[in-house]
């Protein structure tokens, strides 16, 4: 889903790292594709997804929550939310886009935390 995000802060040392600003939803993310030179405070038309780099860690939770939570000073984030076919509502539509929870069909409408290694970002 297509979202407009505002660029709160570029890294000055990682050129991929963003701080991105959803409808008040704040997270750092890393840019997967951009097209075009982005500026800070500017709003730019982005998707966001998210990466995994070894085993998935998700659980179900009794919290009706919807949330992004950073761990510590990582890249890592809990995505909290209901799981959808291709997504998580995390308050923010978090696409799954490389099918990691298409061996889970069991979740689908359940909300669940999902362990992430990093948010991606893709400016459109």
């Amino acid at each position: 889903m297509k979202y407009f995000a505002k660029v709160k802060k570029l890294d000055e040392h990682l050129e991929e790292e963003v701080t991105l600003d959803i409808d008040g939803v704040v997270f750092t993310a890393f840019i997967d594709i951009c097209p075009y030179e982005i500026k800070e405070g500017q709003d730019y038309p982005v998707n966001i997804s998210f990466t995994i780099f070894n085993d998935l860690h998700i659980r179900l939770i009794e919290n009706r929550v919807k949330e992004l939570e950073r761990i510590q000073e990582s890249y890592r984030y809990l995505i909290r939310g209901i799981v959808r076919e291709g997504f998580v509502d995390a308050g923010l539509r978090v696409v799954d886009e490389e099918g990691y929870l298409d061996d889970y069909p069991e979740i689908i409408g359940e909300y669940a935390e999902i362990k992430v290694d990093r948010i991606g970002v893709e400016f459109l």
